[in-house]
């Protein structure tokens, strides 16, 4: 098999080099089909990348992670589409309030907390 050239920085040089391997050999290992599939995305430029909306494992993560269309909300609650607006109030200096945890001193001075 012919090495992979790193110094080729197009993908259209990178695209002729995997396709002469592939003419000379035409049924190659999975593991090196994968290698050929990273050879080739990994020098695309991430303007390209947008343009061909390629979604790797780490962008679904992502896109995953922050969900924000109604319905993937919706789906994610139990109450359904009520438990959206029981999340809603109006009070919006809300996300301003710290976080309080409780302390052992809290718990030895106001013993209803226990």
């Amino acid at each position: 098999m012919i090495k992979l050239d790193y110094s080729l920085q197009t993908p259209e040089e990178r695209n002729q080099l995997v396709e002469q391997i592939l003419a000379d050999n035409p049924d190659p290992p999975e593991k090196y089909l994968e290698i050929l599939a990273d050879y080739l995305v990994l020098c695309m430029e991430k303007q390209e990348k947008k343009e061909k909306k390629l979604l790797t494992d780490n962008r679904m993560a992502t896109v995953n992670k922050r969900e924000t269309s109604f319905e993937g909300l919706v789906s994610q609650l139990e109450n359904g589409e009520d438990g959206i607006y029981n999340l809603i109030t109006d009070n919006r200096n809300t996300i301003f309030q710290p976080h309080i945890t409780i302390t052992k001193k809290d718990l030895e001075e106001i013993p209803s907390l226990n």
